[in-house]
């Protein structure tokens, strides 16, 4: 059990060795992704990504025997505006969405895709998916937030969501065979903000989106209709949504709420679950949190990290879908880093990857040799 003080130790005892990270040279105008940007691939090596002014960046673990990360790597794309956001598949596969100028000369962003299938290897082309819209729709309909992507953890078909100012939030899929289908409307509201998706295993695909009212969560009914699943009124900070598969077909929310800038969970409620509307603590902090489910102790939990109100980074951990015991958010120093995300390393390890004010990537690794969920230093990748 990680619940309660004893749960996270030796969070002050290298603070002095992480208050001040390292920066990282020619990576300083490099900012995160929407959503998830660390992953663990197919051979168990783990790899983190960047936005630039110009393209991707990307750093890997080394092979064993060596340890380290290897990189940056830089991939420039003509045209690129960004920002980027990317989802795994059950083989390990990172399939990205992100935007470039349209090559008409309209001015107007396009949809551009690829994929990359081992760590350290190079990515596919970049697939443009055109400018998203509607037939019969408004010529001049904007985006209103960045386009997302999921995938089918069984088919391994991928879906491209983004919400428009007018014409409500669109799709586009890909199947199993990489035949792409044209734009279809999933929600008929407009939305001022982005689209936070997730399919989980054997699930219907679903998201959640930002209204005047709070939070919406659209669900697939079958044969690629959608229905509006829960209308939840509670404020939500913007951009602050992330999701976890918590369960058998199953997920959970979270986001900050704007009055005092704490966590807070929700999910659907259903028999033997506890759902609902749940508080997380972490008052103060900014941004989205990183989420993984991990082992610890031999118990399924979920672990959340945050840019704390301090300006640390800070870590919670607690058995997964019991958000009603309680959290305890614990520093693991890192000072003024930012976008913390959270993953599982092949040794079966919490990693803890941000990146620090000069835009370069850092990351604390826990120390299994120890009990209870202890980190060592910050390092520079």
């Amino acid at each position: 059990m990680v619940r309660g003080k004893s749960g996270i130790r030796g969070a002050s005892s290298f603070r002095a060795a992480q208050d001040a990270p390292p920066s990282g040279q020619g990576s300083r105008r490099s900012s995160p992704p929407a959503g998830n940007w660390l992953f663990k691939g197919g051979d168990g090596r783990l790899t983190a990504y960047a936005c630039t002014p110009h393209g991707l960046m990307r750093w890997t673990e080394a092979a064993a025997p060596r340890t380290g990360w290897t990189g940056p790597d830089t991939f420039g794309i003509e045209g690129w505006t960004g920002p980027a956001a990317m989802a795994q598949s059950s083989e390990g596969y990172v399939h990205f969405v992100a935007l470039r100028a349209a090559q008409d000369g309209s001015g107007r962003p396009e949809i551009i895709v690829s994929t990359q299938f081992q760590p350290g290897r190079p990515m596919t082309e970049w697939h443009s998916l055109g400018t998203p819209g509607l037939r019969g729709g408004p010529a001049d309909d904007r985006l209103a937030g960045p386009p997302r992507i999921a995938v089918n953890q069984r088919s391994g078909s991928t879906h491209v969501l983004v919400s428009m100012r007018h014409g409500g939030v669109l799709r586009r899929s890909r199947n199993a065979e990489g035949a792409w289908g044209g734009w279809k409307q999933v929600a008929p509201e407009p939305y001022g903000s982005g689209v936070t998706p997730l399919m989980p295993v054997g699930g219907q695909l679903e998201m959640l989106v930002l209204g005047p009212a709070g939070a919406d969560r659209w669900s697939g009914i079958g044969q690629g209709r959608f229905a509006l699943a829960d209308r939840i009124p509670t404020p939500v900070v913007p951009g602050s949504p992330t999701v976890c598969e918590t369960g058998p077909r199953r997920v959970t929310y979270f986001w900050r709420y704007p009055g005092d800038g704490s966590l807070v969970a929700w999910r659907a409620a259903r028999q033997g679950v506890q759902g609902g509307l749940m508080g997380l603590g972490g008052a103060g902090g900014r941004g989205a949190p990183g989420v993984v489910r991990a082992v610890v102790g031999g118990y399924d939990c979920t672990v959340l990290a945050q840019s704390g109100a301090e300006g640390d980074i800070e870590l919670t951990a607690y058995v997964t879908e019991n958000e009603g015991y309680g959290t305890w958010w614990a520093s693991l120093g890192g000072h003024g880093a930012y976008a913390p995300q959270v993953a599982v390393d092949a040794a079966g390890r919490i990693v803890v990857a941000a990146f620090d004010a000069d835009g370069a990537l850092i990351c604390t690794r826990q120390d299994t040799t120890q009990q209870g969920l202890v980190f060592g230093p910050w390092e520079a990748a």
